[in-house]
């Protein structure tokens, strides 16, 4: 079932790669960004990662904080993801827990249309360009999603992916912040 702007946060316990217990109750009172990726592998999500993480601490300095789940083990993320130093948590969810209560969805139909899209392919040449060359996981099909939470708790933004790059978009989540990141989705 998919989440909507107004709903609260889903609470959620995890671990990050690094063995550290996290839950949404840490964020309480602070705005923060749950991220859905796919597997610690995904050539796409370690692009969107890197991408990402070049422009965090700017969105860092002004409130946001941010959480990159995976479906992946601890161990896998390490080995993919975690060796790039990126300055926020990732969380291994092997068993979609997190995922589950968040409805990120499984889409084969989605999964197939996405290599259809020349991003794909432009995305896949750069993601190689920076050494992330890809791999197989289990649930290959699991589209991304991410989550803006406000300092109140609830829901202000939720992107379903309709691909296996489709994120949020940056400028989403600045409009989010210049308004104080507070929860005020009507205006978003």
């Amino acid at each position: 079932m998919r989440l909507k702007s107004g709903d609260l946060g889903v609470p959620f316990t995890g671990q990050t790669v690094d063995g550290r217990a996290i839950s949404l109750a840490d964020f309480t009172g602070k705005p923060l960004l749950l991220m859905f990726f796919r597997y610690a592998s995904c050539p796409m999500c370690n692009l969107r990662l890197r991408d990402f993480a070049r422009q965090y601490a700017r969105l860092e300095g002004r409130g946001l904080n941010v959480v990159a789940v995976f479906h992946s083990s601890a161990s896998s993320i390490r080995a993919h993801a975690g060796g790039q130093g990126y300055p926020f948590p990732l969380v291994a969810d092997p068993e979609f827990e997190i995922y589950r209560k968040y409805g990120v969805e499984t889409s084969w139909p989605r999964l197939l249309l996405s290599m259809a899209l020349p991003s794909f392919y432009v995305d896949w040449i750069r993601s190689m360009r920076y050494g992330f060359w890809g791999g197989f996981a289990r649930q290959m099909a699991k589209m991304p999603a991410d989550f803006l939470i406000g300092a109140d708790g609830r829901i202000v933004m939720t992107h379903y992916g309709r691909d296996i790059g489709d994120h949020l978009e940056l400028d989403r989540v600045e409009g989010f912040l210049r308004l104080g990141g507070a929860g005020e989705s009507a205006t978003l």
